[in-house]
């Protein structure tokens, strides 16, 4: 197995890294799933919190078509001017904003949908990024959320905290991407943010990464939670790191390609 250690390509910030590896590897088929669920209409106005790139916002400005808008929120500068970029010229109009969930620069009952793709387990406060997004929805308006299933469920984050732990490295930014997984917390938590009406679903589903190497890369250098946690291996444990990833991941490349199972659970609340 040819797969190299985790460097920066030359040119190629975190923001673009996300968006070649993590978008494609991750997040497009759970994506696609979820907006589906989520049923955006013509006309609608639909907010992306934690928009990352912006993969949920793009697939929700195909459905509301040129009579609706769809706005996209993330504190990270990166990933927003990336979105930017992609959609620049979209026939939707889509407007990108740098800010906090905790405090969003919008009107009371400005969306029709919130969107939310595993974005709220890393809010510092998730109780309040919930109320705040109960606060921008309309009262005849929804929200979807999907948040990762336990460590156990999620093969490639789990192979990247147990070969960063096997090093005694804190993995504890690795591991907040699966932190928020216990359903009766995650409704609880909807239900005092001020939503009345609260669904939970589980789905199992399967990452397609164009090979080994691109989740590797797309883990080290672009995922926003597991990315902080590799930089503190020291330069000795890289290459240990590499080979104890693919070990744990090499049972599930087929034709190249790396396709291992994942578990979310989506959440549908009402006001």
């Amino acid at each position: 197995m040819n797969v190299s250690r985790p460097a920066r390509p030359n040119g190629t910030s975190v923001a673009e890294a996300y968006e070649e590896h993590m978008v494609p590897g991750m997040f497009a088929w759970w994506s696609q799933l979820i907006v589906a669920l989520a049923d955006p209409r013509p006309g609608e106005h639909v907010l992306d919190v934690a928009c990352g790139t912006g993969i949920g916002a793009r697939l929700a400005a195909r459905a509301v078509g040129s009579a609706g808008r769809v706005a996209g929120l993330d504190i990270d500068p990166g990933v927003v001017e990336i979105a930017a970029k992609v959609t620049d010229g979209a026939a939707s109009p889509m407007d990108w904003h740098c800010g906090s969930a905790l405090e969003m620069p919008f009107k009371d009952g400005e969306f029709d949908l919130c969107l939310c793709l595993q974005g709220m387990q890393f809010f510092p406060d998730r109780l309040a990024g919930l109320a705040e997004i109960r606060r921008v929805v309309k009262r005849s308006g929804r929200f979807v959320g999907s948040l990762w299933a336990s460590l156990e469920f999620n093969e490639g984050h789990r192979a990247v905290v147990q070969a960063l732990e096997r090093q005694n490295v804190d993995a504890s930014s690795a591991r907040r991407a699966c932190s928020f997984a216990d359903v009766d917390d995650i409704r609880d938590i909807a239900k005092r943010a001020g939503f009345s009406n609260v669904e939970l679903r589980t789905e199992d589903g399967v990452s397609h990464f164009a090979s080994l190497q691109s989740f590797i890369d797309g883990m080290t250098l672009g995922s926003p939670s597991t990315r902080h946690a590799v930089a503190l291996l020291p330069p000795a444990g890289r290459d240990r790191f590499v080979r104890d990833v693919s070990t744990a991941l090499e049972q599930y490349i087929v034709g190249g390609e790396l396709q291992y199972p994942m578990r979310t659970h989506i959440v549908v609340a009402r006001p």
